[in-house]
């Protein structure tokens, strides 16, 4: 039997960044997306047992939650990607990656490591200037 497409694309952006022992990370995160939905980038907010996801997906970006036991993993926001303008980050002690939403909320993580924050941004500016 296959995997869906969304639990295997999100492995593969997951496995791009330095990660840290998460389970719920791994494992739970996958279940919020539909099956078909393709994964571009992941990166994972700072290291702890509840730890935030930043999600890309072809259509929309996420803001994730890993809540505990027995909830599981639950969606904090979310925008289409036609009304994100732009992404910025400092890189300095506890900056944020953000993700400016045209006419919504900002979508807003503290990243484990600057390097994986670096490498999204860079990603992320790439696809937004292609599409």
């Amino acid at each position: 039997m296959t995997s869906p497409l969304a639990s295997t694309t999100y492995s593969t952006a997951l496995a791009r960044n330095e990660l840290y022992a998460s389970f719920a990370l791994r494992r739970e995160v996958p279940t919020l997306l539909d099956p078909e939905e393709e994964v571009l980038l992941v990166l994972p907010g700072v290291a702890g047992q509840f730890p935030d996801v930043l999600i890309v997906i072809r259509q929309r970006a996420l803001l994730a939650k890993v809540t505990g036991w027995f909830s599981r993993v639950k969606i904090k926001r979310e925008a289409p990607l036609g009304r994100i303008r732009g992404i910025a980050y400092s890189g300095w002690l506890f900056a944020r990656v953000k993700l400016e939403v045209d006419g919504g909320r900002d979508l807003t993580l503290v990243p484990n490591r600057r390097a994986d924050a670096w490498r999204f941004v860079e990603s992320f500016e790439h696809l937004l200037q292609t599409g």
